[in-house]
């Protein structure tokens, strides 16, 4: 995921009014139509109440720097058959209780068909 600072995030969403729900954020997002790279990113975050745009920003900021390695993703998914969606790859984390940092990786990831765990492996480390 490329990395977003505050200016940028700031300047797209300078008019919103917390606290303010991950749905309204979104919501607000599309309305404005800001940035499409933000927008992508706010419809990852986690459904939460937010109190201020430091709070979204925080959050972003922890979720970006998340990188995992081939030997931590392989040790919490050996048992997943791909093809996988990430849909089903998230919800499979999720009812397995894989490593939470594993699992906010996984949220990060596209929405697309994975072949491999190599083809996971690549799309977090490329975010």
């Amino acid at each position: 995921m490329a990395k977003l600072n505050l200016v940028q995030l700031q300047k797209n969403l300078n008019q919103v009014n917390y606290p303010l729900s991950k749905k309204s954020l979104v919501k607000y997002a599309e309305e404005k139509g800001i940035d499409e790279k933000i927008l992508r990113v706010l419809k990852k975050l986690p459904s939460k109440q937010y109190e201020t745009l430091a709070d979204v920003a925080n959050l972003i900021d922890e979720m970006s720097i998340t990188k995992i390695s081939p030997v931590q993703l392989e040790k919490n998914l050996i048992a997943v058959n791909y093809p996988l969606s990430k849909k089903d790859l998230v919800k499979y984390a999720e009812e397995k209780g894989v490593d939470e940092k594993v699992l906010r990786a996984l949220k990060w990831l596209p929405c697309k068909q994975f072949e491999t765990l190599a083809d996971v492996d690549n799309a977090i480390n490329q975010q």
